[in-house]
């Protein structure tokens, strides 16, 4: 089915929706969270705090990577959007299926979870919205993606408070948590399909192109997940679940940078750098004018944070201490996940994704190494530090990569100077006056602000007009 024309706009006013809604949804999650921290035990808080992140890696993981495709075949191979996702849906069924039934598996008999039904149940849900959100962006659709994603956020707290007002002493179950996810996504999701309206057909040619692409960026994906974790689950075996608990509400405060920046950027990026590589200087002005945009708003966005730390952390669990360093490095390594995929041209090309999976297995590697030596010392310190490791590997080789494939020269040096001015400067704001209430939070994020824009314009960083290109020509992908 075409997607109507007022679905359609130009780039600023998609990165404007997805930006809105994804600010949206990151105030729902946090409110979900809030709910959750007085809801759950301290011990079923940190489980969940382990759980939740695995959920959408693992719905990536039983759709074989076809989502990742949806993009492509719809604007490289110019196919109609609903032959591309009624194809895929068809053919991924059995696989799917059995991916749901090895993971219900091992769930029950090797760490035998008591809510293996609710697992599954949101582990199906979620995979089947992710092909739709994918389909939505595809095209640009970003107003149905926006209700998609903002509506499951609204309804699921939805489901929460009102089961929390009605057990209210007695504390939530795990169960009956992702009762109320997995029923949330899968009924939206059947909506979306509703409206879409995708043609069922059996397709194996574009299956297998649809696996043949986007298998290689599911093992990224499901790697990064693995890295993801591997600070909490270090965290755990040294620390307990309590402690996991009290780390996760530091990356939920950090996640308020991904779901302003990183998200709303990740969505919008893949469809517009197919349309920029044909550009007559391959998208170079392009990719590099999106570039020092990510690093600047970046470096903005999670000063604001860092500095409105004790009073943004406690909006989120009521009566938590923020720890400056932990909330540093969990934003440094949220930075660092954006300017991968700002630095990331040349390994989105087709025959280049598996040089994805490569870059993120050194970056799991660093953090495995890091938590392991930083974490039975320092604790959560240690399990943040471990972190930051991992994301400035990620950054690191994911540029060299992309850089062998297309090189375009990033002012990799001044973007770098940048953010070491910009710690510097916030350790100075800092102790001027604490930030723990909306007057003081006003005053500080006006210091902050000045601030960084007198360093970007020291630096001379700024958005140019025109990209900057090597004088070699880019070579050939191998």
């Amino acid at each position: 089915m075409p997607i109507p024309g007022r679905f359609r706009g130009s780039a600023l006013r998609d990165i404007a929706i997805y930006g809105i809604s994804t600010g949206l949804a990151a105030i729902l999650i946090l409110a979900q969270t809030r709910v959750l921290w007085r809801a759950l035990t301290p011990a079923d808080f940190g489980v969940w705090a382990l759980a939740d992140p695995l959920m959408l890696p693992l719905a990536s993981l039983i759709l074989f990577g076809i989502d990742q495709a949806i993009v492509k075949q719809q604007r490289a191979d110019g196919k109609p959007l609903s032959v591309v996702v009624g194809a895929l849906l068809t053919a991924t069924l059995p696989a799917s299926l059995l991916c749901l039934l090895a993971v219900g598996a091992i769930a029950e008999f090797a760490f035998h979870l008591p809510w293996t039904s609710a697992l599954l149940l949101t582990v199906g849900g979620e995979a089947l919205i992710l092909t739709m959100q994918t389909a939505f962006r595809s095209t640009g659709a970003t107003v149905p993606f926006a209700a998609l994603l903002v509506g499951r956020n609204l309804l699921y707290l939805a489901l929460l408070a009102g089961m929390r007002l009605t057990t209210e002493p007695v504390p939530l179950s795990l169960g009956w948590v992702f009762t109320m996810r997995g029923a949330c996504v899968v009924v939206l999701g059947l909506i979306a399909v509703a409206a879409l309206r995708p043609r069922p057909r059996v397709d194996w040619a574009a299956y297998r192109d649809a696996i043949g692409y986007g298998f290689p960026l599911l093992v990224t994906t499901f790697i990064y997940g693995i890295s993801d974790m591997t600070d909490r689950w270090f965290l755990a075996d040294f620390s307990g679940v309590v402690a996991v608990g009290v780390y996760s509400l530091h990356l939920k405060a950090a996640a308020i940078v991904a779901q302003a920046i990183v998200i709303p950027f990740g969505l919008w990026f893949p469809p517009e750098r197919f349309k920029h590589i044909a550009d007559p200087d391959r998208g170079h002005a392009f990719f590099k004018k999106t570039a020092i945009a990510v690093a600047l708003v970046c470096a903005y966005v999670s000063g604001c944070v860092w500095l409105a730390r004790d009073f943004v952390l406690p909006l989120i669990a009521p009566g938590i201490v923020a720890s400056p360093l932990v909330l540093a490095c969990c934003l440094g390594g949220v930075t660092c996940l954006a300017l991968s995929h700002a630095f990331n041209v040349g390994l989105l090309q087709p025959g280049q994704t598996a040089k994805n999976a490569w870059c993120t297995l050194y970056a799991v590697a660093a953090t495995v190494v890091a938590a392991a030596v930083l974490v039975p010392v320092f604790g959560m310190e240690g399990a943040a530090a471990s972190r930051l490791a991992g994301g400035a590997v990620l950054v690191a080789v994911t540029a060299m990569y992309s850089y062998r494939v297309e090189p375009i020269a990033f002012p990799f040096g001044r973007i770098a100077a940048y953010f070491v001015f910009a710690i510097a400067a916030a350790r100075v704001i800092d102790p001027i006056e604490p930030a723990r209430d909306v007057w003081h939070v006003s005053a500080i994020l006006i210091e902050w602000s000045v601030s960084m824009g007198c360093i970007a314009l020291v630096l001379g960083l700024r958005i140019p007009r025109r990209g900057y290109l090597l004088n070699q020509a880019p070579p050939s992908p191998s």
